[in-house]
């Protein structure tokens, strides 16, 4: 953020200008936006005396900025509102509405002002409005961070359903892959494989493709990758329903997955497993099953 001169000076004309305001301007602006849908129920959920104790602590931070310089303790708070009310659903736009009313209710004093000292009244325009854009920028770089954040945790929980673990018995998983699969989401079948792997002392998966409808090389390795990471840790690595054209893909590519049993169906896979397994449930000797 870059500071000149002549905005220190605006600033500081613009304070000396709306402290004696303050309290009648908070007041009419605090009764307007309870008027509003958005920032009428946050309004009423804060106490009378929290609010008021926050507006004075806001002012002291502005007033360290504006007149002395310190930016510092104004810009982290501005940040800290950006985010939470950005968490709390409140809408970027909500924020036009506060500056909208607050410009009116300032310009309504500065016009009396302009009747007697219309060079000081233009510095304390000048300076409202170097202030509300600081503002608002510092607003909107929190509130593009907290929707990033947002936008991460979703990512994050979407990847967790389009790659679910389902465990039909002690120690046999199912993950039925759904869709396209790109080197992103396959590199993510290895890691949440071997993590339920051994988080469930799992020994034997089956990996269901059927509702993959495309194969690529990139996946393919992956998928290799895959079972050969299960079987170093003792897993048996079933693969079903593998169609036609990924069959033909696969063989075009030359690629072959040596360290897994591949079978036409989803029931076909867990009982092969189950065999394997035996009711008892004593750990696989993958390298037998597979010779």
């Amino acid at each position: 953020m870059r500071i000149t001169a002549a905005d220190k000076l605006a600033l500081a004309e613009y304070w000396k200008f709306f402290e004696p305001h303050a309290d009648a301007i908070s007041e009419e602006l605090r009764a307007s936006l309870g008027q509003l849908p958005e920032w009428a129920p946050i309004l009423k959920s804060v106490p009378p005396d929290v609010a008021a104790k926050q507006e004075l602590e806001g002012r002291a931070r502005q007033r360290l900025a504006f007149v002395d310089g310190n930016w510092a303790p104004y810009l982290e708070d501005l940040q800290a509102q950006g985010m939470n009310y950005a968490k709390m659903g409140v809408t970027f736009v909500a924020w036009y509405d506060i500056i909208a009313i607050y410009r009116e209710l300032i310009r309504a004093r500065l016009v009396e002002l302009y009747r007697t000292d219309p060079d000081r009244a233009a510095r304390a325009s000048e300076g409202m409005n170097r202030a509300i854009d600081i503002a608002m920028s510092h607003l909107g770089e929190a509130y593009l961070a907290a929707k990033e954040q947002i936008i991460t945790r979703q990512q994050e929980a979407i990847r967790e359903l389009s790659l679910p673990i389902l465990q039909v018995r002690d120690r046999l998983l199912v993950i039925p892959l759904v869709g396209l699969v790109d080197s992103g989401r396959a590199r993510q079948l290895i890691e949440t494989l071997l993590a339920a792997v051994r988080d469930r002392r799992a020994k034997g998966v089956v990996i269901d493709v059927t509702g993959v409808p495309i194969v690529d090389t990139h996946v393919a390795n992956h998928l290799v990758q895959a079972c050969d990471a299960a079987a170093l840790m003792g897993t048996m690595v079933v693969i079903t329903g593998i169609s036609p054209e990924m069959a033909q893909t696969l063989v075009s590519l030359g690629t072959h997955l040596p360290a897994a049993e591949t079978l036409v169906d989803l029931q076909e896979g867990i009982e092969f497993i189950e065999k394997a397994l035996g009711d008892s449930g004593d750990a696989l000797d993958v390298g037998d099953q597979l010779a």
